[in-house]
């Protein structure tokens, strides 16, 4: 038999090897050291929810990239006008000749010299009604050594009138107005583009706010952990509580401070995310640390009812504006292949006063002439079969039938985009209130815990889950109204109401 001596040096031992691992956490625990992330080393930025929707819009590249496409878009329009402008045609020729000629029975040839010269200046416009207008004035003459000098003058006006292909003022201004709805999908990109950054930009704004607040919670919760360690510690030394003990209460520090990095490490996401966006202009960019000097409130004001916001989206909302445009060029290019199944038929009306004299000054244009020209006419053509247009005008059709379907889906998926945000804003609204009272519930059964620990009523274990719990609902408050944030902005982007929201004008 093992005498008492035995027996006790025997579990003393077992005891050591027992708490060997705690003991072992323990000491990593104390002398570990938490590796944070350096604070950012470079300029402090600071900025409000506006000017940081300001200053990305102003530097952001993909915004700069969507305005020199609207300035594209208007230099095909500007040119598409040009083809209605009018031409301005001016022409010199001057010809020197020397030849023989036979005048008579002479059988002695004669020597020709002569001198040819042509000016004329004319001015042509095409209007959009098929009507072609040209002013013409010329002055030419002949000299010789032989035959008398002749000058001639001549000034007139041609109008020409398409009476079936060509007389449709839509189908002549269709390229024109194509060119011209492209400025607006521009415009309307633009602004979607616009739009698009500004979400975006709030959102990183207010998640670097959110990641702040996180840190911070965290932080709090390290704070209430160590504390619970360095009580257990007290009770354990003076024999209230056993060793055992210490490994739970360190096991949830540390486990704490993994949050805690996590923590840092998506603040650290949040500042670069922020800093990408708004591409400030200043050195060191990536190094640079951003103050949020904004903090989220609700909104004063009210939301509307979800048919309003339906509404307001199905006006400004910048894909479906996009769509819509398409959709009126679909129905101009019907016109225009509408157009080109008609025969060409033509007439015309030419009038022209011409003057005859042996002198220059009196051989000049005038119109007060009293030799005139005047010429009328018509011309026709019509293709035998006409395949290749027919066949255009129903590919055309078809695509118009086709788009038409884009807007309907468009408008339905519109619809249901702005009524699935707005059930998300109702939702987060009423979270926001929720997690303030869970939150303020949670710190009331933390303190009644501690208060039970110290005097013997409560264990670790119900402290700790009690410090996690409060820690839960702080984070849930402080994330619900940044959703709440977010929801609102996402609810503008769908309804494309969000620059004006904002007082936010795109300008090009």
């Amino acid at each position: 038999m093992m005498t008492f001596t035995e027996k006790y040096s025997r579990t003393s031992c077992m005891r050591k090897l027992t708490l060997l691992p705690f003991v072992l956490l323990m000491t990593f625990v104390s002398t570990a050291e938490t590796q944070t992330i350096k604070t950012p080393s470079g300029p402090v930025l600071s900025y409000s929810v506006e000017e940081a929707v300001l200053t990305a819009l102003e530097r952001n590249h993909t915004v700069s990239i969507q305005r020199l496409e609207v300035e594209n878009a208007d230099t095909y329009r500007r040119a598409e006008r040009a083809e209605l402008d009018p031409v301005l045609s001016a022409g010199v020729t001057n010809t020197d000749s020397k030849s023989q000629r036979f005048l008579g029975a002479t059988r002695e040839p004669y020597l020709l010299d002569t001198e040819r010269f042509l000016y004329d200046i004319g001015l042509t416009e095409e209007l959009p009604t098929g009507t072609t207008v040209s002013f013409d004035a010329s002055m030419s003459g002949y000299t010789s050594n032989i035959y008398s000098d002749q000058y001639t003058g001549e000034i007139g006006v041609t109008v020409t009138q398409s009476l079936l292909k060509g007389l449709s003022l839509g189908s002549n201004l269709a390229r024109l107005r194509r060119a011209a709805i492209d400025v607006e999908i521009s415009q309307a990109e633009l602004k979607a583009v616009a739009e698009r950054i500004t979400a975006d930009v709030e959102e990183a704004y207010w998640g670097l706010h959110l990641a702040a607040e996180e840190l911070e919670i965290q932080r709090m919760s390290m704070d209430l952990a160590e504390q619970q360690l360095r009580e257990t510690e007290e009770r354990v030394t003076v024999g209230k509580l056993p060793t055992l003990e210490l490994a739970s209460v360190n096991a949830e520090v540390a486990s704490r401070r993994e949050t805690l990095i996590e923590a840092e490490n998506r603040f650290e996401q949040a500042r670069l995310a922020l800093l990408f966006i708004l591409n400030p202009n200043t050195d060191n960019t990536w190094n640079a640390n951003v103050l949020i000097s904004q903090q989220p409130e609700i909104p004063t004001d009210s939301l509307e009812t979800v048919e309003e916001h339906v509404r307001l989206g199905l006006l400004y909302r910048p894909d479906l504006i996009q769509v819509r445009k398409e959709f009126r060029k679909g129905e101009i290019n019907v016109v225009q292949t509408r157009n080109g199944l008609l025969p060409q038929l033509d007439i015309f009306i030419s009038m022209g006063k011409t003057s005859y004299a042996e002198t220059f000054n009196e051989g000049k244009p005038d119109i007060g002439s009293d030799f005139y020209e005047v010429s009328t006419g018509f011309t026709f053509s019509i293709p035998v079969l006409d395949r290749a247009e027919r066949a255009r005008h129903t590919r055309m059709k078809n695509t118009l039938r086709q788009q038409e379907e884009g807007v309907n889906n468009l408008e339905r998926t519109v619809q249901l985009d702005i009524r699935s945000a707005y059930v998300d804003v109702v939702q987060s609204r009423q979270m926001i209130e929720a997690s303030k009272v869970n939150r303020e519930l949670q710190e009331k059964r933390l303190e009644a815990e501690q208060v039970k620990f110290r005097v013997g009523n409560s264990t670790n274990f119900m402290v700790l889950q009690a410090q996690r719990e409060y820690t839960m609902s702080r984070l849930a408050e402080a994330r619900s109204l940044v959703a709440y944030l977010n929801a609102l902005t996402n609810l503008y982007l769908m309804e494309g109401t969000l620059l004006e929201r904002r007082h936010i004008e795109t300008g090009t």
